[in-house]
C-alpha cells in the first residue's frame, strides 16, 4: 500500500514538475515572442523612420531642383550650380533628422534665395559686361573705318583726331551716337580742310607760272612742318632780287627782297595783279616799307619790303 502511495506521489511530482517546465518553457516562449515582436516593431519603426528621413531628404533635395529650375536663363543656373552642388552633398552627408526637419527646410529656403538672388546679380553682370564689350568693339570697328579712309586720303590730322577719340571708346557715356557726331565734325572739318588745300593748289600752281612768266628762277615749293603747314615758294632773279610767298590755307604773304630802287614794286605789279585777274585772289591793306641793311653806308637806294594778306 505505501509503495502505491510513494509512486503515485512520484509521479505527481514529475507530473508536477513536468508541467512547471511546461509553463517555464511557455513562459519563456512567450518571453521570446514579445522579445522578437519587439524586435520586429522596432525594426519596422527604424524602417518607417528611415524611409521618412529618406522622403525628407528627397525633399530637401527636391527644393534644389525646384529652385535652379525657376531661374530662367542658362547662365544663372550654370553660376548658381557650385553652390547648388554644395547644399546637395551637406544635405546628403547626413541623415535628415525628423524631429528638425521643419527647421532645416526653413534654413535651406533661406539660403537658396541667397544663392538665387547671387546668381541674377552675377548673371546681370556679365550681361552688361557683354553689352560694354559688344558697343565697344562697335565704336572701334567705326573708328577703325575712319582711319581707313583718312590713311588712304593721307590726311594727318584727321587720323590724330580720331586716333584722340579712342581714350573715350571705353566710357560708358559716349554712345554710337555720340562718337557718330565727333566723327561727323571730324569729317566736316576734313572736308573743309581739302576744299582749302584745292584752292591753295590753285593759287600755288598759279604763282609759280606767273613767276615763272615774270623771268624769275623758281625753285621748288617747300611745305612746312607742323599743323599750319604752309606752303613756301621761293625764287629769284639773275640779278640777286628774290622773291617769297608763304601759302597758308587761308592767307598768303609774300617779300621782296634785295631790290635796288623801285625794280621791287615793278616785280610785284607784274606777278600780283596777275593773281588777283586770273586766279581770283584779292590783296589788301598793302603795307611797304624801305630798308637796306645790305647798303648800310652807301648812297644806293633802299630796298622794299612789302608784305600782304589775301582773303578767300
Amino acid at each position: 500500500m505505501m509503495r502505491g502511495l510513494n509512486g503515485r506521489a512520484r509521479g505527481n511530482r514529475r507530473a508536477a514538475q513536468a508541467a512547471e517546465r511546461e509553463a517555464a518553457a511557455a513562459a519563456a516562449e512567450a518571453e521570446r515572442e514579445i522579445a522578437r515582436e519587439r524586435l520586429a516593431g522596432e525594426r519596422d519603426a527604424r524602417i518607417a523612420r528611415n524611409a521618412q528621413e529618406l522622403a525628407a531628404q528627397e525633399n530637401l533635395l527636391d527644393m534644389l531642383r525646384k529652385a535652379r529650375a525657376s531661374l530662367p536663363s542658362a547662365i544663372e543656373r550654370d553660376l548658381c550650380q557650385q553652390d547648388l552642388m554644395a547644399l546637395r552633398r551637406e544635405i546628403e552627408s547626413e541623415p535628415i533628422e525628423l524631429a528638425v526637419y521643419e527647421r532645416r527646410r526653413s534654413e535651406l529656403a533661406s539660403r537658396l534665395d541667397t544663392v538665387m538672388a547671387g546668381a541674377r546679380e552675377k548673371a546681370q553682370t556679365l550681361k552688361h559686361a557683354e553689352q560694354r564689350e559688344d558697343d565697344r568693339r562697335e565704336k572701334e570697328a567705326l573708328l577703325e573705318d575712319a582711319l581707313a579712309v583718312y590713311a588712304q586720303l593721307g590726311d594727318d590730322l584727321a587720323q590724330a583726331a580720331i586716333s584722340g577719340l579712342r581714350p573715350t571708346l571705353t566710357d560708358e557715356g559716349l554712345t554710337l551716337q555720340d562718337l557718330d557726331e565727333r566723327l561727323s565734325a571730324i569729317r566736316q572739318a576734313a572736308d573743309e580742310r581739302a576744299l582749302q588745300e584745292a584752292a591753295r593748289r590753285h593759287v600755288v600752281s598759279g604763282l609759280l607760272r606767273e613767276l615763272r612768266n615774270a623771268g624769275f628762277i623758281v625753285f621748288d615749293p617747300k611745305l612746312e612742318a607742323g599743323e599750319v603747314a604752309a606752303v613756301v615758294i621761293k625764287a629769284q632773279r639773275p640779278s640777286g632780287a628774290q622773291a617769297a610767298f608763304r601759302v597758308n590755307l587761308d592767307e598768303m604773304t609774300y617779300k621782296f627782297d634785295h631790290y635796288q630802287g623801285q625794280a621791287c614794286l615793278d616785280d610785284a605789279d607784274k606777278v600780283l595783279p596777275r593773281l588777283q585777274d586770273i586766279y581770283g585772289i584779292e590783296l589788301e591793306e598793302e603795307k611797304v616799307s624801305w630798308r637796306n641793311p645790305d647798303m648800310i653806308g652807301k648812297s644806293a637806294k633802299q630796298l622794299p619790303d612789302g608784305s600782304e594778306e589775301r582773303r578767300k
